[in-house]
């Protein structure tokens, strides 16, 4: 397995890994035909955008095969991206692993404890010691997160087609004491 930063080029599959991602995991919270009206183009669109924003403190890092085909990313940023929540003590958390995705057939395999290790070294080179994440409440993912050591902090919600769906917080205090670099 090869880890490294991810490129303009490498656009096409972050959204395919993207999008395919939401279709498996999200399968049992959203409904069948939000999940397949989701448009790789749009959404391609989007991430060129952000890769075109140099101003954003964001960072995207991929897993790749051997042979090249990239399975996974996650994607940081050196500052949390949502600041008008009124959650008490949320603000301690600068950092923000934003999102992290691996395609179903390669789940399991510490991939994801890998993206997000490397979200924490890029945070900790960067002198921020903590760090959020938000993750759908009905997601089976929050046990990944409480596994690393992630204290549930508050929720929030967001609309997706037309619906509010519940997310949770989970923080990170201390990024040095919890991750191992």
């Amino acid at each position: 397995m090869i880890f490294r930063s991810a490129t303009i080029e490498d656009i096409p599959a972050i959204v395919k890994i993207n999008l395919d991602t939401w279709k498996t995991a999200y399968k049992s919270i959203f409904p069948s035909q939000f999940l397949q009206n989701l448009s790789y183009k749009e959404k391609e669109l989007r991430w060129r955008e952000r890769f075109n924003n140099p101003e954003k403190c964001e960072f995207i890092y991929l897993a790749e095969t051997d042979s090249k085909k990239i399975i996974g990313f996650s994607m940081g940023s050196l500052q949390q991206t949502d600041f008008t929540l009124k959650i008490p003590g949320i603000s301690r958390y600068v950092g923000e692993l934003m999102s992290i995705y691996i395609l179903q057939e390669y789940q399991r395999r510490h991939i994801g404890t890998k993206l997000v290790n490397m979200v924490v070294e890029r945070l900790l080179e960067s002198e921020i010691n903590s760090m959020i994440v938000w993750v759908l409440r009905e997601s089976s993912n929050c046990k990944f997160y409480e596994t690393l050591g992630g204290r549930y902090v508050g929720q929030k919600f967001l609309e997706y087609g037309g619906v509010n769906y519940a997310t949770n917080a989970y923080g990170w205090d201390d990024l040095s004491k919890i991750f191992s670099k």
